[in-house]
């Protein structure tokens, strides 16, 4: 692999995770059919979508299916969870200069925490397992027990992109191993899964993969080579029978890449299940390797956990192309300004 990284590509790590999900937060959980027809096609920040009836209510079912408002009292260009938690890791690493599980934990839930609204709901879209994680650290347990047996949720995958930055700042070989059983341990603060951790480890290497120049072939087999070495076998406490394994899936992309993104989707979907929308966006990434804002456009309008696929999508487009986005896009976006600080100050980790 030949570095190519610059500045200017970490910044746009974060930027395209909080433009990706952005973008897909207000038709997070609809279907294609369903962003057809009440929205046409995404291709801008806009209010969270909402389907009301002739007397204000809001419908929750049509034609299509169950329709699902998680983050109704956003606003156009406000981002969720997916970029909150990429933040509070980034912050960790930048403050303590080192993986400081503890510090990461309190962060994450410091920020999960200032968004409790009265009526017992969290501004965001924050995860059932995220916030059961969460109350477990507020109960007191640590970090090395706070994490539960819920869905294979995509939290590890959609917020490790700031320790594949980290792992590029080392730039020594015989320290990658050590950072990427980290992003296991990071993962447990929530998530139990075996599938979801493995794509923590997997996200944080393509980041780093990506800056050190792997090509669209490189990035989908080192994808598949660093899930088969971490995730776990299933065990009694969870039922892999009725999904399969997120390595399954990689391998079947792998091996697709280049069917039409309708046959992958199909394939794969885009919901809110690890082994469903994690290796949908590594797909839709390798699809559009050199057209990024086309790619994630293409990936939001997909639907599902679209606010998921778009950030994790955008973080690693904005580790291959730089500050690609349309101009509107890195104005608007909350936080822009803070967001390009972030990877400027890991960018000096690196300098450093």
């Amino acid at each position: 692999m030949t570095a190519k990284s610059t500045i200017e590509h970490y910044q746009s790590v974060f930027l395209g995770c909080a433009i990706g999900d952005a973008l897909g937060m207000p038709v997070e959980g609809m279907k294609p059919t369903q962003i057809q027809k009440y929205v046409g096609r995404i291709t801008e920040f806009i209010d969270p979508v909402e389907v009301r009836n002739d007397k204000g209510a809001l419908i929750c079912i049509d034609e299509f299916g169950k329709l699902g408002y998680y983050n109704i009292k956003l606003f156009a260009g406000e981002y969720t969870d997916d970029t909150i938690r990429t933040i509070a890791l980034a912050e960790s690493l930048i403050h303590c200069k080192e993986i400081n599980l503890e510090d990461i934990a309190q962060r994450q839930l410091a920020e999960y925490t200032k968004r409790l609204r009265k009526d017992g709901t969290v501004k965001g879209g924050f995860g059932g397992t995220t916030i059961a994680g969460f109350k477990n650290l507020q109960a007191g347990k640590s970090y090395q027990e706070s994490g539960v047996i819920g869905g294979p949720g995509n939290a590890p995958g959609m917020m490790m992109h700031p320790l594949g930055l980290y792992m590029d700042t080392k730039q020594v070989t015989e320290g990658i191993e050590k950072i990427l059983q980290a992003a296991i341990a990071i993962g447990k603060i929530t998530h139990l899964d075996p599938r979801s951790l493995a794509s923590g480890v997997v996200q944080a290497h393509a980041i780093y993969g990506i800056l050190n120049g792997n090509t669209r072939e490189d990035f989908l087999s080192a994808a598949e080579a660093v899930c088969r070495r971490f995730e776990q076998p299933a065990t009694q406490e969870f039922s892999l029978a009725e999904q399969g394994s997120l390595l399954e899936r990689l391998e079947w992309t792998t091996s697709h890449q280049d069917v039409s993104t309708e046959e992958a989707h199909q394939h794969l979907g885009s919901g809110s299940k690890v082994y469903s929308s994690y290796p949908f966006a590594l797909f839709m990434m390798q699809k559009y390797w050199d057209d990024p804002v086309e790619g994630l456009i293409a990936t939001v309008n997909y639907g599902g956990d679209c606010d998921t696929t778009g950030a994790i999508f955008g973080a690693l487009a904005g580790a291959r192309h730089g500050l690609c986005w349309p101009k509107e896009w890195m104005e608007t976006v909350q936080n822009g300004e803070y967001l390009k600080k972030l990877g400027s100050k890991m960018w000096e980790m690196k300098r450093e």
